[in-house]
């Protein structure tokens, strides 16, 4: 992609109208679900979402001495948070303070400004950077483990990002082991919140439930079409925290949003639909930044510059290698409207793998173990691996040369490569190989929309933009803090800092 048409990406990105369907925004009062004569349950907090969010508000709420649970719709806990890598940027870790690295909150929420295209929120943004060191020593008293490395990821200005041994996974086994110790909080799978319920002064005091609910992942309107399930009302003395994550998986949803949306793969938790977020508007809330999207890639983003991108159909380079995730998702789609959907791939050599800085995922790839469209293939010569994706082999070995010529040069006039990232270099291909290459496919693996949220994870009112009482939301069901672009390794503090946050001050709400 020229710089021409990478500036035009920007302004499609920057420009894109983020009206919610009307449907979802005529939902008033009228529509909300009402208190019942009799509560079947009752709660001081009720959570609702198992991930790490939830986890964390659940652990914190109970700590404080609610009588806490966490509901999940599947039959499973965790959310997509169990199978994500949850990189965590951290300023203030232990980590840090022993390799000598200067770094403050607001060094990390200036970083995050620069990629939001100013949509972002700056006060949510450094209120988040303020309390990650707190949030690191919190999951270090409930048993997590980091790795051992302290890195510096793709739009970050100093090493900050930790990663939990394990991935999700392990950090979420050990927030539930920890669990275990609480007497006052549980967790309900096969629950699934149907409506909160919002009393006559305005206030959240419960939700509308189904107990025994089967999830339906063949739907498409599963929110819609499934009745499974035994109708409950649960009371919530003190609050609801909404942590039920984004809504990459609802294709209806989002194609309603950005109508190429629609035929984009996610790797997210299956029960990642909008039916939460449209109960969230039906109680009062304000959404914000509903169309805006985040691209993920079976390998690391920031790991695409050390390889050389070729389009299949002319065996050529047709954009930079190091831009941002968004603008290379939109530069990849784009291309596939042009080239008749041919996938572009990705070369590397042996020393370019050498520089991720996730070597598993780069070994998952490699054993074909890292999900959809995420396999890695090694190819003796640049010809084997140019027809194994269907390209021009004389034309890619002579595209592979260019780009080699153009990295000893320094520059690159074409598509203005950077050739260093985080204090490392781009080399040249080896002509010598062996080549490892594998297709570029952008993934839907998180939707920067929800509601509005204040530094206290209260939601705000659609009609003042006051905090609803009782109601607070927190991580991927939160909106506004990130903007158009979220950087890596920042979904994780989000989750965690305002997951505290959400269930210490639901806790402290006074009782009903």
């Amino acid at each position: 992609m020229s710089k021409e048409s990478i500036s035009t990406v920007r302004r499609m990105l920057l420009g894109t109208g983020c009206a919610l369907p009307l449907a979802a925004l005529s939902s008033g009062a009228e529509a909300r679900a009402q208190a019942p004569a009799k509560w079947d349950r009752e709660f001081d907090v009720i959570v609702v979402g198992s991930g790490v969010t939830g986890t964390v508000a659940g652990i914190r709420a109970a700590e404080k001495g609610a009588d806490t649970v966490v509901i999940e719709k599947l039959g499973r806990l965790g959310g997509t948070s169990r199978f994500s890598g949850l990189n965590f940027a951290c300023v203030g870790s232990p980590a840090q303070k022993a390799a000598g690295v200067t770094d403050t909150p607001k060094s990390l929420a200036d970083d995050m400004a620069r990629v939001s295209g100013g949509l972002g929120d700056y006060q949510l943004a450094l209120t988040m950077a303020e309390n990650t060191a707190r949030a690191e020593a919190f999951y270090r008293e409930h048993g997590v483990e980091w790795d051992g490395r302290l890195l510096k990821l793709g739009g970050h200005s100093a090493k900050r990002c930790l990663v939990a041994k394990g991935d999700g996974a392990g950090l979420l086994k050990a927030l539930w082991k920890s669990a275990e110790k609480l007497t006052n909080l549980c967790f309900c799978t096969g629950v699934k919140l149907d409506d909160i319920i919002i009393d006559s002064e305005g206030r959240a005091v419960g939700i509308k439930v189904r107990e025994n609910y089967v999830f339906d992942r063949s739907s498409e309107d599963d929110d819609l079409t499934n009745e499974t399930g035994t109708v409950r009302y649960w009371k919530a003395r003190r609050a609801v925290v909404m942590a039920t994550g984004g809504f990459a998986r609802d294709r209806k949803f989002r194609r309603m949003e950005v109508t190429f949306l629609d035929g984009v793969s996610t790797t997210t938790s299956p029960g990642a639909t909008a039916g939460a977020l449209k109960a969230m508007i039906r109680a009062g809330a304000r959404p914000v930044h509903i169309c805006l999207y985040r691209f993920a890639y079976p390998l690391p983003t920031e790991d695409m510059i050390w390889g050389v991108m070729i389009d299949p159909a002319t065996g050529k380079r047709f954009m930079s290698e190091g831009e941002t995730r968004n603008t290379l998702a939109a530069g990849v789609l784009q291309l596939r409207l042009r080239n008749g959907d041919r996938k572009p791939f990705m070369i590397y050599d042996t020393k370019a793998l050498a520089k991720f800085h996730n070597a598993n995922r780069v070994q998952r790839s490699l054993n074909g173990l890292n999900g959809i469209n995420g396999t890695m293939y090694t190819f003796a010569t640049l010809e084997e691996a140019a027809r194994h994706y269907g390209a021009d082999p004389a034309q890619v070995k002579a595209t592979v040369s260019a780009y080699n010529e153009i990295i000893a040069s320094g520059r690159d006039p074409e598509f203005d490569k950077p050739f260093e990232r985080s204090g490392r270099s781009v080399e040249p291909i080896d002509p010598a190989g062996p080549f490892h290459a594998i297709e570029v496919t952008p993934r839907l693996n998180y939707t920067p929309g929800g509601v509005r949220i204040n530094t206290r994870a209260q939601v705000l009112s659609l009609e003042d933009d006051r905090p609803i009482p009782g109601l607070y939301a927190a991580g991927e069901a939160a909106g506004g803090l990130h903007g158009q672009e979220r950087m890596t390794a920042c979904s994780m503090p989000d989750c965690s800092v305002y997951g505290m946050i959400a269930g210490e001050n639901a806790a402290d709400e006074p009782r009903k």
